[in-house]
C-alpha cells in the first residue's frame, strides 16, 4: 500500500535542509522525506541493520587524514569531520 502526502506550510529552513540532503544523497526530495521517516519511525531490529546504519552515519563524519583541503571545506560548510 502506498499513499500520497502533501506537506503544507513547510518552513523554508526545513525545505532547504531537505533539498541539501536530497542532493547529497542523489535522490529526490520525496525519496529523502521517505528515508527520514523510515529512520525515525521504523526501528532497526537486526544486528546487520544496526551495523549498516552505523556505517552510514560514520561516513558523514569521516575524511581522509591527508586531505586537509577537504577538512577545511567541510568545516566551512558546517559539516564536522573526524580525521
Amino acid at each position: 500500500m502506498s499513499a500520497a502526502l502533501t506537506l503544507a506550510n513547510l518552513p523554508e529552513d526545513l525545505l532547504s535542509r531537505l533539498q541539501e540532503a536530497a542532493q547529497q544523497h542523489g535522490c529526490s526530495i520525496e525519496q529523502e522525506i521517505e528515508s527520514c521517516l523510515r529512520k525515525v519511525l521504523m526501528p532497526i531490529t537486526t544486528t546487520e541493520g544496526l551495523i549498516n546504519r552505523t556505517q552510514e552515519l560514520r561516513q558523514q563524519f569521516v575524511c581522509e587524514a591527508d586531505r586537509l583541503a577537504d577538512v577545511v571545506r567541510r568545516l566551512e560548510e558546517g559539516k564536522p569531520c573526524l580525521l
